[in-house]
């Protein structure tokens, strides 16, 4: 009997849930078949049958979240005994989990929903939503009751971005000193308590109120469609990460702006003579890396004590998806010569678009390039993909009329603007890299 376990994807998930099981118990399955699919914090992997034979016995139902490792699953032949099922901490009487067409959906809830100041009574613990280990941790470190929190897991579970946004929903409400200290001691959660102060101010007393309120029955489901015609589109984990993350990065870095606009046409000439295939926006990497070589102070990020330039330039390469976007990084990219830049780049984007990217896989970034070219975009900014304290923006490439050494020419022309964290690179500085990486571009002399 061979065991599945929940897989190690990467140093930086402990946990995962199951999402969706695509095969139900008694199928045959094939070393390589989807079997099943796991959310990370960034995104939904699925994940492929380690062995061949019929799945005998799922473990795991959808949206409980287990350590790394744990067995999941039993494969094995159909006349095979299973195991003694104790030993995973499964009763022999125990409900098969959900097939796959009987997997539970996400629950859509508000994710900072009222809660209740007061212990649920017995009947009402029945109904909430399970806490992931990770998230309970998180709630003992900023004070917050998980507990009493609606999830937007999977299958309501509160995780930690629930957490996290109830804490930094608690530490934007106006509210007294001693309010806060009366409602860290009774568990209230400010952010769901009406203020009768000043401006709304959460007073003492209006603590004290919400304390002595009857408790919520659990999570409650957000109607589709409100009364007014607004429809309600509930955060998916993905996308409640890259909102935490965003606003972090927009209000801890401060931005400044630098753009240049290239001329193109010795990147289109190269671009025709080359023999494999390459994108414009594959060579606008690797002249990034090259630029990036010359300017290590840019290849740099913010330590709080310190400023650390980082010898490997670990380039993110932003992906838009339906459901969010993700930054895969091509690493040690200093090292790649532009070909290989260019299929190190395609395999990230087919794996990031087929569900296949590891956590490992979009994690240690140095430095971003965004590029909205593709969709017809000629200009834009773009918020700095943390930890790196720089991003750049590129355009659209564009036939425009330029003025050159006293003629009028039509030529090829892209707009590529740099957002810098100002704590790390000085305006200067960033002026100096955009201006180099417009002459590599613009000369054109790869090395390829």
């Amino acid at each position: 009997m061979y065991e599945v376990r929940m897989p190690k994807m990467g140093q930086t998930v402990e946990e995962a849930p199951i999402v969706q099981w695509f095969k139900s118990e008694g199928d045959r399955v094939a070393a390589g078949d989807p079997l099943f699919s796991i959310q990370t914090d960034k995104a939904e992997v699925e994940c492929e049958s380690p062995a061949s034979g019929v799945l005998r016995k799922i473990l795991l139902e959808p949206g409980v979240e287990v350590p790394v490792l744990t067995v999941i699953a039993l494969i094995g032949e159909p006349d095979e005994a299973l195991p003694d099922l104790s030993q995973y901490g499964v009763s022999p009487g125990a409900a098969p989990a959900p097939s796959a067409s009987e997997t539970p959906q996400p629950v859509a809830v508000s994710p900072l929903a009222a809660v209740s100041a007061t212990p649920a009574a017995p009947a009402a613990a029945a109904v909430q939503a399970p806490v992931s280990p990770r998230a309970r941790k998180k709630a003992a470190e900023l004070g917050v009751d998980a507990a009493r929190l609606a999830g937007s897991g999977v299958g309501g579970r509160v995780i930690e971005a629930d957490v996290t946004a109830a804490a930094g929903a608690a530490a934007s409400v106006r509210a007294t000193p001693v309010a806060r200290r009366v409602a860290a001691q009774a568990g209230v959660n400010l952010a769901a308590v009406a203020g009768t102060g000043s401006r709304g101010k959460i007073m003492k007393d209006d603590v004290l109120r919400a304390r002595e309120m009857p408790a919520t029955p659990g999570p409650q489901l957000a109607p589709a469609v409100s009364g007014d015609g607004v429809r309600r589109i509930p955060l998916t984990p993905m996308r409640r990460i890259i909102a935490q993350r965003m606003s972090e990065s927009k209000y801890a870095a401060p931005h400044y702006y630098v753009t240049v606009e290239v001329d193109m046409g010795a990147i289109k000439a190269l671009r025709e003579r080359l023999p494999f295939k390459a994108s414009f926006n594959d060579l606008v990497l690797f002249a990034t890396v090259r630029a990036l070589r010359e300017f290590p102070h840019v290849n740099a990020r913010w330590a709080g004590d310190a400023i650390e330039e980082v010898a490997d330039v670990n380039l993110g390469v932003a992906v838009a998806m339906p459901n969010g976007l993700v930054v895969p990084v091509v690493r040690q990219a200093q090292h790649l010569s532009l070909e290989g830049l260019a299929q190190a780049a395609k395999t990230l984007v087919e794996k990031t678009k087929t569900n296949k990217l590891l956590p490992d896989d979009y994690t240690g970034n140095t430095f971003t390039v965004s590029n909205m070219g593709v969709f017809g975009v000629e200009s834009f900014t773009a918020i700095i993909n943390q930890p790196d304290s720089a991003i750049i923006a590129v355009g659209a490439i564009t036939d425009r009329v330029v003025a050159r050494e006293g003629g009028i020419h039509v030529r090829p022309m892209m707009k590529m603007t740099m957002s810098s964290d100002h704590r790390v690179i000085d305006g200067a500085v960033a002026a100096q890299f955009m201006g180099r990486l417009k002459q590599i571009l613009e000369i054109a002399e790869f090395q390829v």
